[in-house]
């Protein structure tokens, strides 16, 4: 089977996704080439190593990859932000132009605009396309803060995802809330699959006391009961209310440690300054892959924070299911169906999204739990994963359905 995989993100770009799709496909057998951006994510600066322009070829452990031209942009302004994902919907068929035709095409999304991009390029390559959404679009551009819940550019884009999705071959949601969604637009329930996440569980250690051990060390943790966020930092993550926890704790016992970039860090970092919250708040840079295991193993708790919205209903943010690797108990705050996953999982405590006292007192609470029920949790939380969302179970999923796809193209 040839597969071309279309997304505007991909490896060296923290969206670990799409290359592992990619290399997942290719230890099978398959043919994949890789139709992509500029790497800029989350920062909206150009990786190290790259310029801008019109292409790009290269390999990437070994996968045929050709970026092609966007405008670099992550943050706050619509404007600029729409031209980003613009430039990449025009300039991706015309890239793929210059790619061999594939059996099916396997599309990441978000953003919406790239269902416009794997439409035309179904159409040109006359091939099926599976429209893999992580993120209902009309739902997550109003809790950005992007477009305006009312306006037209909400109807306009909710009319477009409809659209897109009703022209794919097969539509892939995380949840049952996703599916129904769908199918009350207009998609026939039986070209929509119910995946999860996965993760590759092997990169987290069952003995990280070394590394937890140095980490605590090199960031002065000490004895500090260590809730860590560790992610984008956006709007859509709820974390001023994070911050007024912190400000709500008692000091010197538990601190909340954000770490990553994002649109909304510079604007919350200042929130923190200005707070009262002391050094109960910690903002740490992102931090390499390959580091993540360790940096999870070093900390109390876990921590996912969602603005509460009818988005959660629909999506698992992606770091739970690294969460559950790792074997540490998770914090949630952020209702829905990641909510409703651990507490399936019996895998850490949950907290009313957007509700400081709340969460303050869900990290009391954690903080005084004896370190064998931490560690109940966490290994609950592991042993949920490797029964259900390990990277081997779930990917060959993915691809038999990918394989599904194609051969029923053809018939």
């Amino acid at each position: 089977m040839r597969v071309l995989i279309l997304s505007q993100y991909y490896f060296p770009e923290a969206v670990p996704k799409p290359h592992e799709l990619a290399e997942g496909l290719t230890a099978a057998g398959h043919q994949v080439s890789v139709l992509t951006g500029y790497p800029h994510y989350p920062g909206g600066v150009l990786a190290d190593g790259y310029r801008l322009g019109l292409f790009k070829k290269e390999r990437i452990r070994d996968i045929p990859v050709l970026r092609v031209f966007e405008l670099p942009y992550h943050s706050t302004r619509p404007l600029l932000r729409m031209a980003n994902y613009l430039s990449f919907m025009l300039s991706a068929p015309l890239g793929a132009l210059f790619t061999a035709k594939p059996d099916v095409i396997y599309v990441w999304h978000p953003p919406l605009t790239i269902g416009v991009a794997a439409w035309l390029i179904s159409k040109i390559k006359r091939v099926p396309f599976v429209y893999d959404v992580q993120d209902i679009w009309g739902s997550f551009t109003v809790l950005s803060g992007m477009v305006s819940e009312g306006g037209m550019a909400i109807k306009l884009i909710r009319r477009l995802e409809r659209s897109i999705a009703r022209r794919s071959s097969h539509t892939i949601v995380q949840t049952e809330a996703g599916r129904d969604y769908f199918v009350e637009r207009g998609v026939a329930e039986k070209s929509i699959s119910i995946l999860p996440h996965w993760i590759d569980e092997a990169a987290f250690g069952t003995d990280s006391s070394g590394d937890r051990d140095a980490i605590r060390a090199e960031f002065g943790w000490a004895d500090r009961f260590i809730v860590l966020f560790a992610g984008n930092i956006g709007i859509v993550q709820g974390l001023e209310s994070v911050i007024e926890a912190a400000r709500l704790m008692p000091a010197g016992i538990a601190k909340i440690v954000l770490m990553g970039d994002g649109t909304d860090r510079p604007r919350l970092a200042e929130i923190a300054r200005r707070s009262n919250a002391g050094d109960r708040i910690e903002f740490i840079d992102r931090q390499p892959p390959e580091r993540m295991p360790a940096m999870m193993a070093a900390a109390d708790a876990l921590l996912v924070s969602l603005k509460r919205s009818e988005l959660t209903k629909f999506v698992v943010p992606s770091k739970t299911v690294a969460y559950l690797a790792s074997g540490r108990p998770i914090l949630m705050a952020a209702g829905g169906a990641s909510e409703d996953l651990i507490r399936k999982a019996d895998a850490g405590v949950v907290a009313e999204p957007e509700n400081a006292a709340a969460l303050a007192e869900a990290i009391e609470r954690m903080q005084r739990m004896p370190a064998s029920e931490l560690n109940r949790l966490g290994e609950n939380g592991r042993r949920f994963l490797l029964e259900n969302l390990s990277k081997d179970e779930v990917m060959l999923k993915y691809i038999e359905l990918l394989r599904t796809v194609a051969a029923e193209w053809k018939k």
